[in-house]
């Protein structure tokens, strides 16, 4: 199977699906954007080093690209990854940054690296059940809209302009990077489990705070607020791929309580389960 498969395309846009089978051990690689690119990782644990800056990611997280831009992936664990990316024609959102910024940009994003945003994830789920040809979920959106919906989702927190960073993971050593990749995957695999916070930082032989203090310097986000998003993700997967009640979704994906998860679920995603299962989501 190749690395790079296509999945559709329409207008300003393309999807494809890459799987990475990084060996174990293999150094970093250096490798450009070809073109104005968001990519959602699916599985696997990876850092990229942007501009100076490094950071972990997981499950969830995006990375986005702006057209010509260098980066360095590595795989330090040789499990690989799979992603879901969008690329987009020249000024595709380079004209939609200069829109909602109110003015021409460099380059429309100014951050390369984003936690989990489960309304990105809804958005994304909705765009690959629309090229798989899998109608499970209601939407009249056309890919071409789910692609532009999501980049403008992605735009509202990577900003445009000027590159910044999330994380100041640069000074961290690879020990580190390790304990927080087992972390981060331990939450994946963990999630609808009673995960607390003493518990992660003991798997990974770190105290409490410091655990706080790391995991948040490489990816952005508390470890809790990863946990959290992490069984929003595995949520809107069981919507669009089960007939399951959304009752036993709820405590299905970890959440102990209906009402916390629906309340979580509308802040995050910006509609309820029902809602999103039954009508997909609407644009800004």
């Amino acid at each position: 199977m190749p690395a790079w498969r296509e999945l559709g395309r329409e207008g300003l846009v393309e999807v494809r699906e890459y799987h990475c089978a990084a060996c174990e051990g293999a150094g970093p690689e250096d490798e450009r954007f070809g073109s104005t690119t968001i990519s959602l990782v699916q599985r696997g644990v990876f850092a990229i080093r942007t501009e100076g800056a490094a950071q972990v990611l997981g499950p969830g997280f995006l990375l986005v690209g702006n057209a010509g831009q260098h980066f360095q992936a590595s795989h330090p664990h040789g499990v690989g990854d799979r992603c879901l990316i969008f690329q987009f024609k020249p000024r595709a959102v380079e004209e939609l940054a200069g829109q909602l910024r109110r003015g021409a940009q460099r380059r429309p994003f100014a951050r390369n690296v984003l936690p989990p945003l489960p309304r990105v994830e809804a958005f994304s789920h909705l765009a690959e059940q629309r090229v798989r040809g899998a109608q499970t979920l209601a939407t009249t959106m056309g890919l071409e809209q789910l692609a532009l919906a999501l980049a403008r989702q992605v735009l509202d927190h990577a900003g445009s302009g000027s590159a910044r960073t999330g994380a100041t993971a640069v000074s961290d050593d690879a020990r580190t990077r390790d304990q927080i990749c087992a972390a981060m995957a331990h939450i994946e695999d963990g999630a609808a489990d009673a995960l607390s916070l003493a518990d992660l930082a003991t798997t990974v032989g770190l105290s409490p705070f410091h655990f706080v203090r790391l995991f948040k310097r490489q990816t952005g986000v508390t470890p809790y607020r990863f946990l959290v998003q992490t069984r929003l993700r595995h949520a809107i997967a069981l919507l669009r791929d089960t007939a399951l009640p959304v009752t036993e979704i709820a405590y299905d994906v970890g959440f102990g309580d209906l009402s916390n998860f629906i309340n979580a679920f509308t802040r995050e995603v910006g509609c309820s389960p029902g809602r999103f299962r039954r009508r997909g989501l609407s644009t800004p």
